[in-house]
């Protein structure tokens, strides 16, 4: 069982789901609005999908998040009996045909799922988003993970589609003449939160290039770090750093200027910890130093996430 968890990188799918159950459970179940009449309406009774299709959906995308690990590991398998021999699963552990069934197993249940819930929601068009993700990952695996920064990009825009998702099978479905204007801020926050993680995990992904670079240049794989080289892959991912602080400072400006309580959370929470990543970038050398960073980046992550109940409840109680 351990072996089929490291395969299907179980934090990293944990992660995804902690980060979607925390937006409706601990934001959008919360939040309370007045219609265009003026009667007090609470977002939970306005909301596309019930608690047991939400869940529908949150498995829909790990299943699909699952198969691509699954059939990333199979192509990778290679380079990472270089760069992580002692973690390797496929071949060692797990046969290479038992990782195809487990990948088709798991995509076809994400993607059936996902054809279900925009039946569910009246809008079939939208299952097409789990079919692109799906073929984005597999397709990402079989050789445009070869073409540095558009590989990358092509990762952390999936990761990002799980909270894009949200608005499109949660929110989108649910609005109507007397809560539009509230429900459309509801879906331009939800936007930026996943641009925020987009950003977030395509330093991940670059930063990864760096860990995997003695294996990648063993078997002439082009990324990031082995075309541009170590130096210019820490100066692309501190510049995606960057680009978060910038737009992260902007969305402050602009929405919570006025919200100290909120301010200090960002700045302490988030903005202090990719500060010191990117300065420590440069410094680190080490493997498990880079590794290190990721872990911080993936914990800021959670708490970019969790911002969204800080926000709240800095509101109520300010």
């Amino acid at each position: 069982m351990k072996h089929f968890l490291k395969l299907i990188r179980i934090e990293s799918l944990i992660l995804v789901a902690f980060m979607q159950l925390i937006i409706k459970y601990g934001f959008l179940n919360h939040i309370h609005f007045k219609d265009a009449l003026g009667a007090p309406q609470s977002l939970v009774l306005w909301q596309s999908l019930t608690d047991f299709q939400y869940v529908l959906l949150v498995f829909s995308t790990l299943f699909i998040l699952a198969g691509g690990y699954i059939i990333n590991a199979v192509f990778d398998v290679d380079t990472d009996n270089i760069n992580k021999a002692n973690q390797v699963v496929i071949g060692t552990h797990i046969n290479e045909k038992t990782a195809y069934n487990l990948y088709f197993i798991f995509t076809c249940l994400g993607v059936g799922i996902g054809f279900y819930l925009s039946r569910i929601i009246n809008k079939p068009a939208f299952a097409t988003i789990f079919v692109i993700c799906a073929a984005l990952l597999y397709i990402y695996s079989n050789g445009l993970k070869q073409i540095p920064i558009l590989g990358n990009a092509i990762v952390a825009l999936v990761v990002a589609l799980s909270i894009v998702n949200i608005s499109f099978f949660n929110i989108l479905p649910a609005i109507y003449g007397g809560n539009e204007f509230f429900m459309k801020t509801l879906v331009s926050i939800l936007t930026d939160y996943a641009i925020f993680i987009f950003l977030l995990q395509f330093t991940i992904e670059i930063i990864n290039t760096i860990v995997n670079e003695k294996g990648d240049a063993a078997y002439g794989i082009s990324t990031v770090a082995t075309s541009f080289g170590i130096k210019n892959a820490k100066i692309i991912g501190a510049s995606s750093l960057v680009l978060f602080i910038t737009y992260l400072t902007y969305y402050l400006v602009e929405n919570l200027a006025h919200n100290l309580y909120a301010l200090g959370y960002f700045i302490l929470f988030i903005i202090a910890p990719l500060l010191f990543v990117a300065i420590k970038l440069f410094q680190y050398k080490l493997n498990n130093e880079y590794l290190l960073v990721i872990r911080i980046l993936k914990i800021v992550q959670i708490t970019t996430i969790l911002s969204l109940l800080i926000i709240l409840l800095s509101m109520q109680y300010a």
